[in-house]
């Protein structure tokens, strides 16, 4: 198993965005994030690249009880999360190809890694393991 959650708690002061969430990714496996607004996409994923804090649960990354590892040691990892607007961080319009390309800068570790592509909308991520 390459990424698994379990039980994710996430709270923005007293507000609850997260209310244990569990589920896991395999190597090669796509799974994507949908809901409406508010549902809480933004907060898993800036949860799971380390972005924001967990309040209770667990982050399994490659084996690694990441749960409490900075951001910055994620990305070492292998871990990042690719851009979420229709425009790739270069400025271009975005295609999947593309965004993979300025997803795959995000780690300068040779560390096995995954990778989140999904350049489509805020409502939809698809993550994959690394090509």
């Amino acid at each position: 198993m390459l990424l698994s959650i379990t039980d994710l708690h996430v709270f923005y002061g007293r507000i609850e965005a997260i209310k244990g969430i569990s589920f896991h990714v395999d190597a090669g496996e796509i799974v994507t994030l949908i809901g409406a607004n508010g549902a809480g996409k933004t907060t898993t994923l800036k949860t799971i690249s380390g972005v924001r804090p967990v309040t209770t649960g667990r982050i399994v990354f490659d084996g690694v009880d990441i749960t409490n590892v900075p951001a910055h040691k994620r990305v070492e990892m292998g871990l990042c999360q690719s851009p979420s607007s229709p425009v790739c961080a270069n400025g271009s319009p975005s295609t999947p190809a593309r965004c993979r390309v300025a997803s795959s800068r995000c780690s300068r570790s040779a560390a096995p890694s995954w990778r989140a592509h999904g350049c489509s909308s805020s409502t939809s991520r698809r993550w994959a393991s690394r090509p």
